[in-house]
Formats: C-alpha cells, structure tokens, sequence
C-alpha cells in the first residue's frame, strides 16, 4: 500500500512534520506543522477507494481541523498573556490523540483502515502530540486535575470499552486509549519517561498488527478460521503482553512508569490504573480462551505447523529473562 511513489513522499513529508512540530520553539511554528502532518495524512487514508475510506477521511479531517481551531486560540491567548487557555492547548492535543472523551471519532473511523494504516494512527500519528503534551504540562501541579481526569477517564474507557465488541480493530482501538491513560501520566513527569513506555509498546503493538495483517483478520471469529495452531498461540501471548500481563513483554513499561511514578503521584492513581488493566487484561483474555478453546476442540497439534511471526514471540517473551534483573538492579 505504502510503496507507490507518491505515497512515500507522502509518508517521508509525515515523519518530516512530527520532527519539525517538536522541535521548534514556536507555537505558531507548531501548529503549521501539525497541519502539514494533516495534509500529509489524508492522502494515506485515500489511496484505498471506497465510500467508507473517504468518510472516514472526512471525519478525520474534520476532527483535526476542529483541533486545530482549539489550539489556534490557545496560542494567540497565550501570547498575550493569559497562561489559563494553556488548557485549550491540551484539550486540543488530547482531540488529537483520541484521548477520552475526544476518543469516538477513533473508534468510529478504525473500521475502515487497513492494519498497517491503523498502525501508523495508533502510533506514528501520536507522537507529536504525545511529545507537545509533554512540553505543555512541565508543571505537574498546574494541569495536574486536568492530567488526572484524562488520564482516568481514558483508563475507564479503554478497560469497558473493549469487553463489548468482537471487531479486532476495535479491541486495539480501545487498547491504544487504555495506553494513552498511561501514556498521559509518563509524559507529565518526563518526556524521556514516556519514550521508553512508548518504544516499548510500539513494538508489542506492531507484533500484533503484522500477524493480523498477515492472515488479514478483522474479527474474532475469522481468527479460528485462518491461523494455524501455532500462530494462535502466538496471537495470544501478543495480545496479552499488549495488555500488560506479568511477565510478559508489555507488562515491564507499566512496571517502569509505577517505580518512576512514586513520589509524584499518590497510591490511589496507580490502583486505578492497575484496576483498568485487570479489566482490560478479562477481554485481552477471551481471546486465549476462545482460541486454546478451540484447539482442544479441533485436535490441533503445535508440531510441524510454522508461524509467521516466530520473531515477535521470543520478543513478547523476553519479559520472562528482562523482568528479574530489573527487578535486581532498580
């Protein structure tokens, strides 16, 4: 999808906006590159044609486009002094990221992307504004309600959301806004903290997206119908590390973020962040069950299958070797 030549310059001019708006000083500088980054975008969301792409394309326009307005007005506030409508900044930064409770324009646009496209929306397209946030917020104290109630509410919704749909686009869809709940609170206390915390999860993400992508499912029962048995295993172990199951992979940046967390935040945070990825983690779960499940049922056997992503599993399993010397040597 991405190699026509038009779409790599589209995709080269997309990571040339993300590195431009977080490095320039000014927030004018920053929001002409954040509209950069939309033109750049859409045309990425259209080089599939059909009548929900160019819908889909349209919402999201529109959803940018609105906050962009918001941050526009922030940051002519701003210059003249009034350092209360840094919040309109962050409200338009959290639109942007599909944090709760901007998130349904996400939800509603995700069905009709491709898994690689989703993959870059999930990931490449909250960089920026993950990292602008950052800038935003350097005062814990002063944005710390409106941080905390992001934060929470994007928990909430990424922990319910998922149980009630078996779309797997979805699923990731609410995983990312569960993230973002986490995401939120690392980049508070420090850029620095967050990047480790999203490195991390762009690489259990991405092993989920590619065996996806690979078999080209979309729910939870065409999951049964075109893995093998190996690969079911696989998708498993991916989903729950992406949920943050001990010891898996994904469970060491949420380890991370609670050690650095400490002496900033109170214990009730963490309990609630904790509390959202044991539910997250019941519907990350359903799908292990459905497929070891299903195995039984049919007589799968592991032996002379091969998957097609062997790779990501030693990487979702590092946890288990990574996890006692963090624990050592912190």
């Amino acid at each position: 999808m991405f190699f026509h030549p038009s779409l790599v310059s589209f995709f080269f001019f997309l990571f040339v906006s993300i590195y431009m708006m977080v490095s320039v000083s000014s927030w004018f500088f920053v929001w002409f590159f954040i509209e950069m980054n939309l033109l750049c975008f859409i045309p990425l969301i259209n080089s599939k044609k059909n009548k929900y792409v160019t819908e889909s394309s349209l919402k999201y326009f529109l959803m940018q486009a609105l906050s962009s307005i918001i941050l526009m007005i922030g940051i002519v506030f701003m210059y003249i002094g009034l350092d209360f409508f840094i919040f309109f900044i962050i409200g338009s930064l959290s639109i942007k990221l599909g944090v709760a409770p901007f998130h349904q324009w996400m939800v509603n646009i995700s069905e009709s992307f491709s898994w690689m496209l989703l993959f870059v929306l999930l990931t490449v397209q909250k960089m920026g504004p993950f990292i602008l946030l950052g800038y935003s917020v350097v005062d814990v104290n002063k944005a710390s309600i409106l941080v905390l109630f992001l934060s929470f509410s994007s928990a909430l919704v990424g922990a319910l959301g998922g149980l009630f749909t078996s779309s797997l686009r979805k699923i990731l869809v609410f995983s990312s806004i569960s993230h973002n709940s986490w995401m939120i609170l690392a980049v508070s206390v420090s850029v620095y903290t967050w990047l480790v915390y999203f490195l991390i999860y762009v690489f259990v993400f991405f092993s989920v997206i590619y065996l996806f992508s690979s078999y080209n499912v979309y729910s939870l029962g065409q999951l049964f119908l075109k893995l093998n048995s190996l690969d079911l295993l696989c998708g498993s172990v991916f989903i729950l590390s992406l949920g943050g199951l001990p010891p898996l992979t994904g469970f060491i940046p949420k380890m991370f973020l609670i050690k650095e967390f400490m002496g900033v935040y109170n214990y009730f945070v963490f309990f609630f962040l904790l509390a959202s990825v044991f539910i997250s983690l019941f519907f990350y779960s359903r799908v292990f069950v459905l497929n070891f499940m299903y195995m039984c049922s049919k007589n799968m056997a592991l032996s002379g299958t091969t998957s097609k992503a062997g790779f990501f599993l030693f990487f979702n399993l590092a946890g288990f070797f990574i996890l006692p010397f963090v624990c050592l040597f912190s």
